[in-house]
Order: C-alpha cells, then structure tokens, then sequence
C-alpha cells in the first residue's frame, strides 16, 4: 500500500485548553462589587496546558476573542483527525484481500 498524504482543511494557528469569562471580587470595601454579584468585575482567563503543567493565564478581551477562535480551530482539528484516523482503520493491511 503507498503512502498517501493526508490534507485537513483548518485555519491556523490553533490552540489548546479554554478560554472563559469569570466575574470576581476586587477586594475594596467600597466597590459596587462588594456588595452586587451582578457588578463584579470581569476576568477574562485562558487555561490550559503548558509543557507538561496545568496553566491558567488572565487575557484581554481582544485576546479572549482570539483564543477562542483558535480553540475553535483546534477542536475542528481534533474531529477531522479523529474521523481520518477512523477512515483509516477501514483501510487497515490486515483487511486487505
């Protein structure tokens, strides 16, 4: 059987983990969000992986948008290789006759 190259259409780059929205406390006494959980201040977070360590980073909102697009990216990735490697098994040497 030759080997064949294999071609996934996904827009680059991609990237791993996820990126979220939290809503915390400041800290000040005097802050609407002491005393409001609806006014808590925004954080926009990306966690992930990070050679071998779980890693948690605080974004941008620009940024947060940008991580998701790439997350998007990666897990269109994933599926697409997942289903070729599936393909794959159904063009396995030991079915062929």
């Amino acid at each position: 059987m030759a080997n064949q190259e294999i071609s996934i259409g996904v827009a680059g780059p991609i990237l791993s983990g996820n990126a979220f929205l939290s809503r915390v406390k400041c800290g000040k006494k005097n802050c609407r969000c002491a005393t409001d959980p609806a006014e808590r201040h925004k954080v926009y977070q990306w966690s992930g992986n990070i050679n071998g360590k779980n890693t948690t980073r605080t974004l941008t909102r620009e940024m947060y948008v940008e991580c998701k697009k790439r997350i998007a990216s990666y897990k269109k990735l994933k599926r697409l290789f997942l289903a070729e490697v599936s393909n794959s098994l159904m063009q396995a040497p030991w079915l062929e006759k």
